[in-house]
């Protein structure tokens, strides 16, 4: 197969895997948004934070781990590669354990620190205890697919998001409406959501296709530290959201309310798709630069890395058009009561929060081109800044200064800053080459 080819087949059945993941979330958001109303809306966005860290985990084990496996894979070790992946999925099951304990004996006080008040409390608490118990489903989901992907089954890993995601957009109406299970029914249809991802992974085993599978005596202490230092800036990105996720709460409630709060809830899952598209780009092409890093050839990692920019730009182009263009109507479908105040606000925020989408795109892009390449230090900094380092700061000053528009600019200045020192990162280690 061509590169072309090779990077279209990648690239594309990375972003319908991502875009089927990402409405988990928003499938929630428009079944929740008609059935509960805007405090329904509310509670589901304060409990949100948290599927940030349980994914962050997975996304570090599975993307940590992955790279690492492709460059095992092509080298033709095939002890090390199943080394790799039990050393990821032991660690996975462990990590996923603990947010269940979490789950059972802490949910309370997350919930009150998470700012669920009292038309809110119990609608967040029933969701936060429902997917902390199933933490293991979903950190296990994520390092399975991208192992698969890394393994030659990119359709694959595709198919296994579409189908948990089409079980979660089916059974959140069915158990919202018909059943009238409220958000507990939301929460359960997204909790069984990867474990029909992973039943339809598994035939990567069953097909005897794999060059990884679970290995006795297989984890590795010199693995696993590897692993998480590639890995890191997807949980740093993950978590940062989270803690964003949070901050931008407790600010919105204090500026404008629970109407407020609705209106980030509707941005933040439209954003949840536009972020999967961007992260699907850049974790399709991830097995492409890793193979032509690890087998130096640098030249067909420079077309990958400008196929994958340019591919960012496409999309960024229609994000555009989209949210510039109908942001009154996107915000229409998430307001089923009618809402004034938050569709005034949320069609103010998508005109200024959503100028930040090619930046967002290219930031994510350099990311996950530092982690194939072994630059780990530049892609946790640019995490880090891009994450929280940049964006609170600017959040706290332009709230202050500006209010609810200063709460909408904080995050594309953030992606800008990023991005002039990402240009800067990238041209430095050009010319070290």
């Amino acid at each position: 197969m061509s590169r072309e080819k090779e990077f279209l087949e990648y690239v594309l059945s990375s972003v319908l895997a991502m875009v089927g993941q990402s409405i988990y979330i928003l499938a929630d958001t428009y079944f929740v948004a008609r059935g509960l109303g805007a405090n329904g809306l509310a509670a589901l966005n304060l409990a949100i934070p948290i599927y940030n860290f349980i994914n962050g985990v997975g996304l570090m084990l599975g993307i940590g781990g992955a790279a690492r496996f492709i460059v095992a894979r092509t080298v033709g070790d095939k002890k090390r590669s199943r080394q790799i992946y039990t050393t990821a999925a032991a660690c996975g099951l462990l990590a996923g354990l603990g947010f269940a304990l979490l789950g059972i004996f802490f949910v309370n006080p997350i919930a009150t620190m998470l700012g669920a008040k009292a038309e809110t409390y119990e609608m967040t608490k029933t969701y936060l205890r429902t997917v902390l118990l199933f933490a293991p489903a979903f950190i296990s989901n994520s390092i399975f697919s991208a192992f698969v992907k890394n393994d030659g089954g990119p359709k694959l890993a595709m198919l296994g998001m579409l189908a948990g995601s089409l079980f979660n957009t089916i059974f959140d109406y069915i158990f919202i409406f018909p059943l009238g299970l409220g958000i507990f029914g939301a929460v359960l249809a997204t909790v069984f959501s990867p474990i029909m991802g992973i039943a339809v992974l598994s035939l990567h085993l069953i097909r005897k296709k794999s060059s990884f599978y679970p290995v006795k005596g297989g984890f590795r202490l010199a693995e696993l530290r590897r692993v998480l230092s590639l890995g890191l800036s997807s949980l740093i990105s993950e978590i940062t959201n989270g803690i964003v996720m949070i901050v931008f709460n407790i600010i919105i409630l204090r500026l404008a309310g629970n109407a407020g709060v609705a209106a980030y809830g509707v941005l933040a899952n439209i954003i949840l798709v536009v972020i999967a598209v961007y992260n699907g780009i850049a974790q399709g092409v991830q097995p492409l630069f890793g193979r032509f890093f690890a087998t130096n050839e640098r030249e067909k990692l420079r077309l990958s890395y400008r196929d994958a920019l340019i591919a960012v730009g496409l999309a960024s182009a229609l994000f555009y058009f989209v949210t510039m263009g109908f942001p009154a109507q996107i915000t229409a479908l998430f307001n089923h009561e009618n809402n004034a105040e938050m569709q005034r606000l949320a069609v103010e925020g998508f005109r200024l929060y959503f100028s930040s989408c090619f930046f967002l795109g290219f930031n994510l892009l350099n990311i996950m081109y530092f982690v194939s390449t072994a630059q780990d230090l530049r892609s946790q900094i640019s995490s880090l800044l891009r994450g929280i380092v940049l964006v609170l700061p600017f959040l706290l000053l332009f709230s202050t200064l500006f209010g609810m528009t200063g709460v909408w600019l904080a995050m594309p200045v953030s992606e800008i800053a990023v991005s002039l020192l990402g240009v800067k990162m990238l041209t430095a280690k050009k010319k070290q080459a």
